[in-house]
Order: structure tokens, then C-alpha cells, then sequence
């Protein structure tokens, strides 16, 4: 019989911030790594039901929303495991167990096992997952240290070892820094791409200028404020209406002219 691996106790913030990995191979098990370097392969979240539960009406599908103060997520049950979507409702406290999954890059909690818990529980699972995180910032401090010298060699597992930290926490730090890296450089690229499209010259209407000429023409010709409704009439003869309300709302944005009043327009 398989091993169910532990559940470790967690905010939904350590969820949402973590990185999400897929197992390459086929009965390897997909995990969490936090950000600061737990490997997480299932989660036990206290915190309250936010959104009424919602079952398919095939009934192979089912979620609902919870939040503990640090975020919120989506509980989702398929198949048998929409039974436990039934037990709860909106406003209920609940200690949830699942395993962490991500679709469209938003994490999800496929839920494996629910229970209703009174306040007190929940006070009690705010002091035991702190008590983790403690315990475990410790050893990542001592490990953090070791990796940024020596990496993940021969050398920097034996100091790990007399240390008393595992191995495999190292190789935890190299795969998240390696998961930051691709999330910095992603995002660089997307900067890079915005400020491409930003920088590029929109192409130079020249009827929409020559309307702006006019209009400006129009305005120094008659040495006071026009109103809209004169401009449009004075030169629709010469251009569309719609390259003349064009002209308008560009001149205003350039700060070419303004409005002393609604609707009426003079020169800066």
C-alpha cells in the first residue's frame, strides 16, 4: 500500500506565494515549495468558508471558497470527493486537508478530508503552524547560508549533515532560487514588452492634424472662448465631425486649450 505523505500545516499565504512543481515522473507526487524553502506535498489549512459550496448538477465537481485572514483560496472535490463539499456551508469555521494543485496559474486546495472546528481550533493551529515555520527558519537560515557557498556539492551536504540539516533541503533552496530566476526573468520580459509598446509612435493622422491646426487657428482668429457646438459647425465643411471631436479631446489632452466653462474651448 502506498504512503499517504504528511500534510503540513500552512497559511493560504504560503500557498498563493509558493511555487507550484509538476513531477516529471508519472507516480511521482506534484508538490509546493513555500518561500521559504518547505517542500509541501499536502497542506492542513484552518480558516472560513467565504462562498457557498457549489456542486455540478452531475455532481462530479464541486468547490468552495475559504480565507484565514491571510488570503483565499478555492477547495475543489471531484467525484467521491465532492462529498465533503456537502458538509460545510457558508460562515463555517473548517480544518481543510488536501493536496495543492494550480490551473491557469491559480492555486487550488483539491480537498481530501473536511471538518467543522470550533475558534479555539483554529487559535491552535495559528500557534502550531507558526511553531513550524520557526523551527523550520532555523534550519533554512543555517541551509540558505550553506547553499550561497558552496551550492549543493559534496562538500556543502557534509557541512549540512554535522549541522544536522537534511540534504534534500538544500536541493529545495536550488530548485526555488531556479523557480525565482524563470519568475524574475518572465516578468523582466514583460516589462521589456510593455515598454516596447509604449515607446512605439502611433502612427500620424495627417487630416486629425490639419484639424488641429484649424481649430487653433480658429480659436487665436477669434481671440475668445468658442463653444463646441461653433467649432463643429464652422468647420464641417472641411472635416468629419468625428475628426473634429478627435481634435478637441487631443488638444485638451495635450494641454493645448482648455475649458474655461463646459463646452466652451480657448487656447493656453
Amino acid at each position: 500500500m502506498k504512503k499517504r505523505l504528511p500534510a503540513s500545516r500552512v497559511y493560504i499565504k504560503d500557498i498563493l506565494d509558493g511555487y507550484y512543481v509538476r513531477s516529471e515522473g508519472d507516480f511521482e507526487p506534484n508538490y509546493l515549495i513555500t518561500r521559504d524553502a518547505r517542500k509541501v506535498y499536502r497542506v492542513k489549512v484552518v480558516a472560513t468558508v467565504v462562498r457557498e459550496p457549489v456542486i455540478s448538477d452531475d455532481e462530479t465537481y464541486g468547490k468552495f471558497q475559504i480565507d484565514d485572514g491571510t488570503g483565499t483560496i478555492w477547495v475543489l472535490g471531484f467525484r467521491d470527493d465532492t462529498r465533503f463539499i456537502r458538509l460545510v456551508k457558508k460562515g463555517d469555521l473548517v480544518q481543510i486537508i488536501g493536496k495543492v494543485a494550480e490551473w491557469r496559474d491559480d492555486k487550488q486546495i483539491l480537498v481530501e478530508g473536511v471538518a467543522k472546528v470550533s475558534p479555539n481550533f483554529w487559535i491552535l493551529h495559528r500557534f502550531e503552524t507558526l511553531k513550524e515555520k520557526v523551527e523550520h527558519a532555523e534550519k533554512a537560515r543555517m541551509a540558505f547560508d550553506i547553499y550561497d557557498r558552496y551550492g549543493v556539492t559534496a562538500k556543502a551536504k557534509v557541512i549540512a549533515k554535522n549541522k544536522g540539516i537534511d540534504e534534500e533541503l538544500l536541493q529545495t533552496i536550488d530548485e526555488l532560487y531556479a523557480m525565482m530566476l524563470e519568475q524574475r526573468a518572465l516578468e523582466e520580459e514583460l516589462i521589456e514588452e510593455e515598454v516596447t509598446e509604449e515607446t512605439e509612435e502611433t502612427p500620424v493622422n495627417p487630416e486629425l492634424e490639419k484639424a488641429k491646426e484649424a481649430i487653433m487657428n480658429l480659436l487665436r482668429e477669434k481671440g475668445k472662448a468658442l463653444s463646441h457646438k461653433f467649432i463643429v459647425k464652422k468647420l464641417s465643411k472641411e472635416f468629419d465631425e468625428e475628426i473634429i471631436e478627435e481634435a478637441i479631446s487631443q488638444l485638451l489632452a495635450d494641454g493645448e486649450i482648455y475649458e474655461p466653462e463646459i463646452g466652451f474651448y480657448e487656447p493656453l
